[in-house]
């Protein structure tokens, strides 16, 4: 008896955990639209692969959070379906869905009624299922409403922040005409710290410039941290530019904004910035003396920068006379990358390939095959990719 009881209970609390989740059904599409409709909801439709890496990111991440789920199981009828097998097909067709995770909002009579995708943090997940069940904020009635003549700011922010994810180009034209159209005057405010933290792309558009000259006016709309992000996220978007074009006096001048801080993540974006200057310019042994130092100094624990510095070298993944000297390079900072953290698939599989690059048979199987494994965890289409390097690998 104590046996059965101990089973009933350990059952009710694996059917508890298992509902710790978005609860999606197993319904057709038309059973999901008749729901919707009897019960006054949306369905929320989440268009996945299997192959689709940010959407088992949001599914180990965002999906199991409970302010998620419970607001998703309230307010909609959840469904999934992939988009490369059975009604998912047409569906893919019907909605014109094409990157995955797309998210689709659609009322019983199979409207679109919001649209969204992505990976994302839970606050922006949460953000956008809030604008699908807002009448005012909504993709579908935002549109008719520009499409009509609406036209202030505000209405223009909200209509921004609709679109972002879905529709890139309508996003840019709508930031434009609200870059264009706030005055000054209403740049420092709430509404303006909004539009400038989302819309500025550099410290050299509009948004961007005034900001960056008037950053301890917006103090009182948002914290240090905040504020700091975007100073630094306009300022890199100004200085890659000037590495691709080759204007040395305005990118290190720009540089010293994150070299000469204290903070340890601002010293790190320096050194990946001016890394990207000398491999550009080719100054292999500017580059060299730059990563060995910080080798031992600011990223010396830090893998994944080390591993992105040594893909970026290797990104040909074949030697050439512009690359050939920044190969031992890259050896050295990806193989210190894997003794660091020898469990991380993209690591593993970044050794393999600078390794295959060289010529590094044994070193590089090892590498591969350990990534091959960890690919296991991961979609189709990484382990395919780390099946291949094995075998590139095995044919040298």
């Amino acid at each position: 008896m104590k046996k059965i009881l101990s089973m009933l209970c350990l059952l009710v609390a694996l059917k508890g955990m298992a509902q710790e989740e978005i609860a999606f059904n197993n319904a057709t599409w038309q059973a999901s639209l008749d729901q919707a409709a009897k019960e006054n909801k949306l369905v929320f439709l989440d268009c996945y692969t299997s192959w689709c890496s940010p959407c088992k990111w949001m599914e180990k991440n965002v999906f199991n959070v409970p302010e998620v789920f419970h607001y998703y199981n309230e307010h909609f009828i959840n469904t999934k379906l992939d988009m490369e097998k059975g009604e998912g097909v047409d569906l893919r067709k019907k909605y014109n869905v094409q990157s995955f995770p797309t998210y689709l909002f659609v009322n019983g009579k199979g409207d679109v009624v919001h649209r969204t995708g992505s990976r994302m943090s839970v606050e922006e997940f949460l953000e956008e299922a809030r604008m699908a069940n807002d009448p005012d904020r909504s993709m579908s009635s935002l549109t008719a409403r520009y499409n009509a003549g609406e036209r202030s700011v505000p209405f223009l922010l909200n209509y921004y922040l609709a679109v972002a994810r879905s529709d890139r180009r309508t996003a840019e034209k709508i930031g434009e005409e609200i870059s264009t159209k706030v005055p000054e005057t209403d740049l420092n405010t709430p509404l303006g710290w909004k539009i400038i933290k989302n819309i500025a792309r550099s410290g050299e558009d509009r948004l961007g410039k005034y900001y960056l000259a008037n950053q301890t006016q917006f103090a009182s709309y948002a914290g240090q941290e905040e504020r700091d992000a975007l100073a630094d996220r306009l300022i890199s978007s100004t200085l890659y530019p000037k590495i691709y074009v080759g204007d040395e006096k305005g990118f290190f001048a720009g540089l010293q904004h994150f070299k000469q801080s204290k903070s340890p993540e601002r010293l790190k974006q320096a050194i990946m910035l001016e890394a990207e200057w000398y491999q550009q310019q080719g100054n292999a042994k500017a580059y060299i003396k730059l990563t060995d130092q910080a080798m031992k100094g600011v990223l010396k624990t830090d893998a994944e920068k080390l591993s992105f510095l040594a893909r970026r070298l290797n990104g040909k993944r074949e030697a050439d006379a512009k690359t050939a000297a920044f190969l031992p390079q890259a050896y050295k900072l990806s193989k210190k990358a894997v003794a660091l953290n020898p469990e991380e698939y993209s690591i593993q599989s970044t050794f393999g390939w600078v390794c295959l690059t060289m010529k590094k048979k044994q070193e590089g199987l090892v590498a591969a095959r350990k990534a091959r494994a960890l690919a296991d965890a991961e979609t189709s289409k990484i382990q395919k990719l780390a099946q291949e390097l094995v075998d590139q690998l095995e044919k040298l």
